[in-house]
């Protein structure tokens, strides 16, 4: 039988078909590898950078006083009290006894360590700052007596011992080399009310 001639193209060969097949899977398959290598090459997406973070704002610090200067060695040396140790000991004819043990030189005053006793068989009491008592310089100035208040005369008994301070308002000079002690000034020392007394009181090389 004769077949058509307009139909001779309509049908395919079985050797044309596989061939066909075979060459679209073929396709597929290396465009798949086309896809799978643009996906290997790609550069790993970097991390998202953390968002930056907002500086803390500081409070402003207010300014200390600078601390005052300490105080200079020699303005401290020049503030401490002068001490002068002495045994130096003075007797009434009347039964009173003074002993200076030490001599303070302060700023505003000058101290004098004393012990101080009495024995008369006459009288029970004595005064020893019932006239002016005070502590003479070498310039000849007078620093008197800060009587107490409790024994503004510096009573003392028959048989008994005063051992304290006597305070004398006002400073010497540290460099002064002697004072005088005198109580109840020009009394005489057997006056058995208030005996005079003049003591005096080297302070270099004592």
């Amino acid at each position: 039988m004769k077949i058509p001639s307009d139909t001779s193209h309509t049908l395919t060969s079985p050797r044309l078909a596989w061939p066909v097949r075979r060459k679209g899977a073929a396709l597929a398959v290396a465009t798949a590898a086309l896809l799978l290598a643009a996906c290997k090459e790609r550069p790993p997406e970097a991390p998202s950078a953390a968002p930056a973070a907002t500086p803390a704002t500081t409070p402003p610090v207010a300014a200390q006083p600078a601390p005052p200067p300490a105080a200079a060695p020699a303005a401290v040396a020049a503030a401490a009290p002068k001490r002068v140790p002495l045994s130096i000991q003075g007797v009434a004819a009347a039964g009173v006894t003074v002993r200076v043990k030490a001599v303070e030189i302060g700023a505003d005053a000058t101290v004098l360590d004393v012990s101080i006793s009495f024995a008369n068989r006459i009288t029970d009491t004595t005064m020893l700052a019932l006239a002016d008592t005070y502590l003479q310089d070498e310039s000849g100035a007078r620093l008197h007596i800060k009587r107490p208040d409790n024994n503004r005369d510096i009573t003392i008994r028959e048989g008994e011992t005063l051992d304290g301070q006597l305070v004398f308002m006002g400073a010497v000079s540290p460099s002064a080399r002697k004072l005088k002690l005198v109580f109840n000034e020009g009394n005489q020392g057997d006056n058995i009310v208030a005996p005079g007394l003049v003591v005096d009181l080297p302070l270099q090389g004592a």
